[in-house]
């Protein structure tokens, strides 16, 4: 899959005139991961993306690759750290360090939600435009991997559930990165 992500990338950021280059990828298994950034213990399936050695660990545990196929919880995690890498290459994260710094805490996190929000777009257009390949129907898969993240709560500056949801069907509906510029979105869908 991270091949697949390369290829799907590498033609986006070409068609922007930006270079292109891989990140790392290591799989890691395990109740604590060492990583560049520090030590980490996994949950289900767990991808980071490291800036300092521009790698994506994805922490697998046991729990994480069981049905796998109807609920892509490691492609997901694979695709969020791709996502992070890619947000890297055309300076987002760069430009949000750089803004982040002179803001206040509120608008901090307001600016972190609109950069992870993003991200999970990316992640969105992705899965969808591979999601058949995969022996998935849309229009069941869909709702079954866009739904799953009704469980998860409401995390400050990674915008609300209900936004997550919407920016990753919104991801996954375009099939296209386009569809994911979270900063000109009105504040009400990036909370």
């Amino acid at each position: 899959m991270a091949a697949c992500l390369g290829k799907a990338w590498q033609a986006q950021l070409r068609k922007a005139g930006i270079p292109f280059s891989a990140p790392k990828v290591r799989v890691a298994y395990g109740d604590r991961i060492k990583t560049a950034c520090g030590v980490y213990r996994p949950g289900d399936t767990f991808g980071l993306y490291c800036q300092k050695n521009r790698t994506v660990y994805l922490m697998v545990t046991e729990y994480g690759i069981t049905g796998e196929v109807d609920s892509p919880q490691m492609l997901e995690s694979l695709s969020i750290g791709y996502g992070y890498h890619v947000q890297r290459l055309i300076g987002v994260l760069a430009q949000e360090a750089r803004v982040a710094k002179k803001l206040s805490k509120a608008k901090a996190l307001a600016l972190s939600s609109r950069v992870s929000l993003q991200n999970i777009c990316f992640v969105g257009a992705f899965v969808g435009s591979v999601w058949d390949s995969l022996d998935n129907s849309k229009k069941s898969g869909h709702k079954s991997f866009v739904n799953r993240h009704t469980m998860e709560s409401d995390v400050e500056g990674n915008g609300t559930t209900k936004n997550r949801i919407y920016w990753l069907g919104r991801g996954f509906d375009a099939q296209s990165p386009g569809a994911c510029n979270t900063f000109e979105a009105p504040a009400s869908r990036v909370a």
